[in-house]
């Protein structure tokens, strides 16, 4: 592999426009033609409905969403201050999105569908429909997009030892844990550095849409966890779709393959245990967890519907006035894409977040690919991780496709707490365990600045991190995350001090 170096101006040339003026006004991107013959079997329900979601027009959308969007995340500093204004334009938003939502609805036929959500910042509704339905709406000049609203799985912690050719890998490829420290993530990406400058994550929230946690864990004594959960079968506590409180994102049982995966996950972001021997990257930070995922019990398995990730999405969005948040992370998803899935309706809840200056890292996939990336991570407004090594190459598994993903973060060997017991903690291997590096990279850096918007912060780590590079056959590199190298002491200080330890 080549050797570590500083990206040059020419890398950047390619992404930096992109990223700097990437985001608009939410498009309602996206086709009305989806045919009942193509739906896949796993969108069909027991009633015989396919699960969609649909987009609808809106008067006055444009006006509503950017007034909402003009109010920025709370910082710290302003926590507690009012905030009428700001309720207000969401509140107006919200209004629009119900009415807008009742006049698509109203010209469809009766019992020709069932209403499974609705958005308060989102002009979208999940919907179980009939064939009759679907052709309604196909119909319907209210109606701007229709997609299938399908369940994926997650993509599971990488237990196999291969390359992308197929070859067997070294087993340092899975085994990555150097000897003085199985917690190696957090020092590699120079968190230990931006703690001894006093930041640690203090003040903000990070939000892990996933499995849900083990609130009761040691590695998160102390933190104020504010709990969601959206399940569209059900599974959220009191068998409803919808759950808010203490307890709400309670992971499921041991049975269910890959049930404590969000509690590793935000483990990653924001864990410390007391000793402080073990720590997540903002070790002083504080959680949003928000179960986004739905038991199948014929599979054994928890899978999430986008449906419910829209869900998860907007509830950040609609916390913004209260929590300080720093970026959600989505340690999900699944399919393989080469170019950007801008059409899927997620791509206006990671916008909505984005013009707020909330990140939304999203994993890459483990799928060993040298083809496509996984969605939603295709969505170009959305921060996609690769995993790379400790000594900073590609991890095997780890998708890749030129210019898809966004930057590398370590995902091989990584410690953190797991659901078994309150003491309970294993090294996992996957892009789930590198996207929330970056999500707590995040809340050190919006610490460092607390009102840089998310093309700020991405564009100082594209600037000062030094790069890996893919083992596949197309070649390539993107940074890998350096917080040290994206921490300014003031909005004038130069990078070039930060990157030589002064």
């Amino acid at each position: 592999m080549p050797p570590l170096c500083r990206n040059s101006r020419a890398i950047l040339a390619a992404f930096l426009v992109f990223w700097l003026f990437g985001v608009s006004s939410p498009a309602l991107a996206g086709s009305k033609d989806l045919d009942w013959n193509a739906l896949p079997a796993a969108s069909l329900t027991e009633n015989g409905q396919a699960r969609i979601i649909v987009g609808f027009a809106v008067a006055d959308y444009d006006e509503l969403a950017a007034a909402s969007r003009s109010h920025k995340v709370v910082t710290p500093e302003e926590a507690g201050q009012s905030r009428t204004a700001a309720l207000a334009a969401d509140a107006a938003l919200a209004g629009a999105m119900r009415r807008g939502a009742d006049a698509m609805l109203a010209e469809l036929p009766a019992k020709a569908y069932t209403v499974h959500r609705t958005y308060s910042a989102l002009p979208y509704a999940a919907l179980s429909v009939t064939p009759e339905g679907l052709a309604a709406l196909r119909d319907n000049p209210k109606v701007t997009s229709i997609e299938v609203d399908e369940a994926v799985p997650l993509p599971l912690p990488v237990t196999e030892k291969r390359a992308k050719s197929g070859e067997a890998e070294p087993e340092s490829a899975l085994t990555d844990q150097p000897a003085s420290n199985l917690n190696w993530g957090p020092p590699k990406i120079g968190a230990d550095t931006a703690w001894a400058r006093g930041y640690t994550g203090q003040g903000w929230h990070v939000a892990i849409l996933d499995t849900g946690i083990r609130r009761t864990h040691e590695f998160f004594a102390g933190k104020t966890i504010v709990e969601a959960c959206f399940s569209a079968d059900r599974n959220c506590p009191g068998g409803t779709t919808t759950a808010y409180g203490t307890g709400s994102a309670a992971h499921y049982s041991s049975s269910l393959t890959g049930w404590d995966h969000g509690t590793h996950c935000a483990g990653i972001a924001t864990g410390k245990k007391a000793d402080g021997s073990v720590a997540g990257v903002a070790k002083d930070a504080n959680l949003i967890a928000v179960q986004v995922f739905s038991i199948f019990t014929s599979s054994g398995d928890v899978r999430s519907y986008s449906s419910d990730q829209l869900a998860g999405l907007n509830y950040v969005y609609s916390l913004r006035n209260t929590y300080s948040i720093a970026a959600a992370s989505m340690s999900l998803g699944g399919g393989s894409y080469s170019s950007a899935c801008d059409s899927d309706s997620r791509k206006t809840a990671i916008d909505n977040l984005r013009s707020v200056n909330i990140a939304t890292t999203i994993a890459a996939g483990n799928d060993y690919s040298c083809s496509g990336i996984g969605g939603p991570a295709c969505i170009s407004t959305s921060i996609a991780v690769g995993s790379s090594t400790s000594s900073d190459t590609e991890s095997g598994f780890s998708n890749w496709y030129p210019g898809m993903v966004t930057i590398f973060a370590p995902g091989s060997s990584i410690y953190s707490s797991t659901g078994d017991s309150d003491t309970s903690y294993a090294s996992w291997n996957g892009t789930s365990m590198a996207t929330p590096h970056v999500a707590g990279a995040w809340a050190l850096l919006r610490q460092n600045r607390p009102n840089d918007s998310v093309s700020a912060i991405l564009t100082r780590l594209l600037a000062g991190s030094p790069s890996v590079s893919t083992t596949c056959p197309s070649g390539g590199s993107r940074p890998r995350v350096f917080i040290p190298a994206a921490l300014q002491a003031t909005a004038s200080l130069p990078l070039l001090p930060l990157l030589l330890g002064q």
